[in-house]
């Protein structure tokens, strides 16, 4: 009696994942890609924007010192990446490439932000934590 009671448990358990999974898989291909494309890319090192650079030109990797440590940005094809840095959990490195508007690269051991800007195509888009 018992094992059927699993065995219904396990197939709610992987139905829920499997919704879950789609979910994502349409929020990346369908949902996230309705954000205009970024124009620019705003750096900011302690919340100060220290630089910009246009989205639709190449940049060979350029590197920037904070007194924390350095994170190396690259842009490529209309999107932007940091390359490198020095920082202990590298999660700027692995966040990877970003190109639409409001999408960030943040190292929060250098106190570093990419930030991608441009037009914002619906301004009701944005929530109280965006806005």
């Amino acid at each position: 009696m018992k094992s059927k009671e699993k065995v219904k448990g396990d197939f709610i358990l992987i139905v829920v994942l499997v919704v879950i999974g789609l979910g994502t898989l349409v929020y990346n291909q369908v949902i996230a890609p309705r954000r205009g494309q970024g124009t620019m890319v705003a750096i900011e090192i302690e919340g100060q924007v220290v630089q910009r650079f246009d989205l639709s030109q190449n940049m060979a990797p350029r590197r920037f010192e904070t007194e924390h440590g350095f994170n190396v940005v690259e842009i490529n094809e209309g999107q932007v990446r940091v390359s490198e840095a020095d920082c202990p959990d590298l999660l700027c490195v692995n966040t990877g490439w970003r190109r639409h508007v409001g999408q960030v690269i943040v190292c929060l051991p250098h106190y570093f932000v990419v930030r991608v800007v441009g037009e914002q195509t619906n301004p009701e888009d944005l929530d109280g934590f965006t806005y």
